[in-house]
């Protein structure tokens, strides 16, 4: 017999890993990649279905009752990877048989496979429904095919799937599905809101760099807090001659050579590391962990780079070209450590630009 307080048991678990996982994401996972972060929504699904299984609701010696399925219906609407779906599926199933490996385990587990399978099959086939549609199309049939399939291979009598589980636990099953998934868009759309709120404090709405105010910050940290970050290279990276660019071209123009060059450096950064736009045509980096060789080597890397690179605009071709200071914890105390790279790129700039300096050292070609 299923009991309303079993039930309510199992489904305020799942809901508290659910919000849990927000909680986790949002401080933790933001920032890591792509593929990692995809294994750990993976592992958290399946832990939240073994947890299901757990506290589940045991109607005979081997026959459990619980929400395990409900992960799979989560990623068939949020994450639609159908590799990750199968995983979820395939790696609850195979945890079914950690609770003994019996006929109703075995069952249990290929249940997961068909249903990840199907999970995968409905995704590909609502690709172009509405929202509505599309949940409402995936949450019934997969709660149904839960149920259809277990009685295929006899897991209970049809009997007591005809008396108990379909006028009972389809129903609830559907409502609870529903609720968890406007849970999880709820909690997703907080976090997309959030997310826009502080680009828009924080980065630089041409460039897509941190702006002038997100880098004080940082540098504050880096540089007074994250000791355990030294050595600690900064550098700044002036664009030679963009007034002319401006003069020459117009601002539109020059906004799009602004734009390239950011990107540019940014896909010579590491993930760890802060670019920000300082100001016109400056932009700062802090290179957390980078001796005052690697900050050289990455900066003479970027700016050999903009030398190279056509910038092509309009049907017109114009050549950028970057000076770059740079100081280092390592030769400058670190509450110098802005000023120094400052007056490194001015001295690059004095030297004959498209160049690096290092502090006082004589300039780096």
């Amino acid at each position: 017999m299923i009991t309303i307080k079993e039930y309510l048991v199992n489904a305020a678990i799942i809901i508290s890993i659910i919000y849990l996982s927000s909680f986790i994401h949002k401080h933790l996972l933001v920032d890591i990649k792509k593929g990692l972060k995809a294994l750990c929504y993976t592992v958290v699904a399946i832990f939240t279905g073994w947890c299901s299984m757990f506290f589940g609701i045991h109607l005979n010696d081997s026959v459990i009752f619980d929400l395990r399925f409900v992960p799979i219906i989560i990623a068939a609407l949020h994450y639609r990877n159908p590799l990750t779906i199968l995983a979820i599926g395939v790696g609850i199933g195979l945890l079914r048989l950690t609770f003994g490996i019996t006929p109703a385990a075995v069952v249990g587990f290929m249940n997961m496979v068909v249903l990840s399978l199907s999970a995968v099959l409905l995704t590909w086939i609502s690709k172009n429904w509405g929202n509505y549609k599309k949940v409402l199309f995936t949450v019934f049939i997969l709660n149904l095919l839960n149920i259809v399939v277990s009685m295929i291979f006899g897991v209970l009598s049809v009997k007591n799937y005809l008396l108990l589980i379909l006028p009972t636990a389809l129903p609830m099953n559907i409502l609870f599905s529903l609720l968890l998934l406007w849970i999880v868009k709820d909690l997703k759309n907080e976090f997309i809101h959030k997310t826009e709120l502080w680009n828009r404090a924080n980065k630089d709405p041409l460039t897509k760099a941190y702006n002038r105010r997100a880098f004080k910050h940082f540098y504050q940290e880096y540089v007074f807090e994250k000791k355990e970050t030294y050595p600690l290279s900064l550098a700044f990276i002036d664009i030679d001659h963009f007034k002319k660019v401006n003069d020459t071209y117009g601002h539109l123009v020059g906004d799009v050579i602004l734009e390239k060059v950011s990107r540019l450096v940014s896909d010579h950064l590491r993930d760890g590391d802060i670019f920000a736009r300082y100001g016109g045509e400056e932009f700062v980096v802090i290179l957390p962990s980078c001796t005052k060789e690697q900050g050289i080597s990455v900066m003479e890397g970027i700016r050999q780079t903009i030398e190279n690179h056509p910038f092509l605009v309009n049907d017109l071709t114009i050549h950028i070209t970057l000076s770059v200071g740079i100081a280092s914890t390592e030769t400058t105390p670190p509450k110098h450590l802005l000023k120094t790279a400052d007056d490194a790129v001015y001295q690059a700039k004095e030297n004959g630009r498209n160049m690096i300096h290092y502090g006082d050292s004589p300039p780096l070609r």
